[in-house]
């Protein structure tokens, strides 16, 4: 992998040549990317740790070619992770306009928790979002539009292919060193995105047209006039604009309740440090189908005692007179009354999500633990009493009422964010840490995803753990064939069936090559392909369905 992967040394680019453009058009630009460690699949970026910002320093100048044409030229590439991203304000100094996409709803959301480090107003001053802009362009503002993605719209534009294919992002790496990224696995480079980004904005400035796309795979082309122009080349909004955007608008979010399990971190730290002094003995194994009411009463009360099953949130009394949680980050109270499951009402719902600069929403929460030998009762979380991330760990086949086999609650070593509890738990348990962040991030993975995984791997002896991603999948079982005394080796697993989605079928062989045998399973969290209208079934891309005869 070269060094320029992560900024280390960045090789010359330049845009294809254009004519020139008209006066006013900015001289420099900075291309701002940031990829983040998302926490818990949440799709609120006050959530999120930043992994590296990339922003990469344009300057047009004239072509080697000559003929009155110009090209954009790299003249500097930053990348900034938290430990240096204060000089991200300097960087900003020096340039006329900061471009990117879904600046406003994502990136700059999760730069302002960073507010001790990074002045956002200071770069909302200078921006143009092209997500913002095709908004405008396209539906007139509305800030759930489809389709206008950076990926589909520079394919519309008939760009080169976006090569981010899975980025840290999604993936959540969290990768510190380029020697890391070597010796572990590869990764885009951020300065891909900042690259296709600064093509995408410059087609739309010198054809004056956009082209998006419809559910249906429609392309539609919208002109480009003088006032859309202007969207394009001076900065959109004002840092108050940008404030209020938040606290108005923005996309709306449901905050989740607090108070979910009491705090488990905290409360399994004093159980433990009680029983370990012999003061309290618990006689009965834990009710994990069962939770507390996630209500927290009137003022002055404690959490409502009430136990519900764990599929729901909140008891039958609590459901029907429940107060509004308000805004906590601003210590806004609201009155109002709110039914079923909602933790807030509708105006809060939709302001709830604004936090002032340099503050981050935490909340309680706990996820499962889906890796391969521990996935029968391991789980994971934050603690907002501790201010730490923590996991219990069970390997499979321990007594789940005794203290967990490996327990790090966040004391030692320290787990401020998701990144150090990857880390961790992969030392911990001896898996390798793509193994471990696919399990803390399987919940929040497309269905697509999923399905590749489950049939992307390859065999191993049957002294060694299946790779397949089942427990128990019968890897290693004694070979079916009475006369023989070798094992099963489970060498694939393969979609079956035309409709049902959730059919897989796992093929088996046997160590000392006696013979081979099948066997048809249901994965209903890892389905295969999508169901269409007329019943009939589509493959996702990317597996191989030989009955259907799609491949990849």
């Amino acid at each position: 992998m070269d060094p320029d992967r992560y900024g280390g040394r960045i090789s010359g680019y330049n845009t294809p040549a254009f004519k020139e453009l008209q006066p006013g058009v900015p001289r420099t630009v900075g291309v701002l990317d940031v990829d983040y460690a998302r926490v818990a699949g949440s799709r609120l970026p006050e959530h999120w740790d930043i992994d590296v910002v990339g922003f990469m320093v344009m300057q047009r100048q004239e072509s080697p070619a000559g003929s009155g044409r110009e090209v954009w030229q790299r003249t500097a590439f930053h990348t900034y992770r938290d430990h240096n991203l204060s000089d991200l304000d300097a960087a900003v100094e020096g340039v006329d306009l900061v471009i990117g996409h879904n600046l406003f709803d994502g990136d700059y959301r999760c730069l302002r928790t960073y507010g001790d480090l990074v002045d956002v107003g200071r770069l909302v001053a200078k921006t143009v979002d092209t997500l913002y802009f095709a908004r405008h362009l396209v539906t007139g503002g509305t800030p759930r539009a489809a389709g206008l993605d950076l990926t589909t719209l520079a394919r519309a534009q008939g760009l080169r292919e976006r090569a981010k294919q899975e980025s840290r992002t999604e993936a959540h790496h969290g990768i510190r060193t380029i020697h890391d990224a070597e010796e572990r696995w590869l990764f885009q480079p951020v300065s891909d995105d900042c690259e296709l980004m600064l093509e995408f904005w410059n087609e739309l400035l010198t054809s004056r047209r956009l082209r998006s796309r419809t559910r249906r795979s429609e392309t539609v082309e919208h002109a480009v006039g003088e006032d859309e122009l202007r969207l394009l080349t001076e900065p959109q909004l004002t840092p108050d604009a940008f404030t209020h955007l938040l606290t108005t608008r923005g996309t709306v979010y449901q905050l989740a309740g607090s108070a979910r399990n009491e705090s488990v971190a905290r409360i399994h730290r004093e159980i433990e440090r009680q029983r370990a002094g012999g003061s309290v003995a618990n006689p009965h194994p834990a009710a994990a189908h069962r939770q507390r009411c996630l209500s927290p009463g009137g003022v002055g009360e404690r959490q409502c005692t009430q136990l519900i099953p764990v599929t729901q949130t909140y008891c039958r009394n609590h459901r029907s007179r429940r107060r509004c949680r308000g805004n906590p980050a601003l210590d806004d109270t609201c009155t109002d009354i709110v039914q079923g499951d909602q933790t807030h009402c509708r105006w809060h719902r939709m302001t709830a999500l604004y936090v002032p600069p340099g503050h981050r929403v935490r909340e309680d929460f706990t996820r499962p633990v889906p890796l391969l030998g521990w996935d029968l009762a391991s789980d994971w979380g934050y603690d907002t009493a501790t201010g730490s991330f923590f996991a219990r760990l069970y390997r499979n086949g321990e007594d789940l009422s005794a203290p967990p086999t490996v327990w790090l609650s966040g004391l030692d070593p320290e787990l401020p964010d998701v990144v150090a509890l990857t880390d961790a738990v992969a030392q911990a348990t001896g898996r390798s840490r793509r193994d471990v962040v696919m399990a803390l991030t399987d919940d929040r993975r497309s269905p697509r995803d999923r399905a590749v995984t489950t049939q992307d791997w390859e065999p191993v002896e049957c002294t060694s753990p299946c790779p397949c991603g089942s427990p128990d999948c019968g890897h290693g079982e004694p070979c079916p064939n009475d006369e023989c005394n070798g094992h099963d080796l489970h060498t694939m697993r393969n979609p079956t069936g035309e409709t049902d989605v959730t059919a897989w079928q796992d093929h088996f062989e046997c160590c000392e090559g006696c013979g081979g045998t099948f066997v048809d399973i249901s994965l209903p969290s890892r389905p295969w392909g999508e169901v269409d209208i007329d019943a009939g079934a589509t493959v996702h891309p990317g597996v191989s369905h030989y009955e259907l005869g799609v491949y990849p």
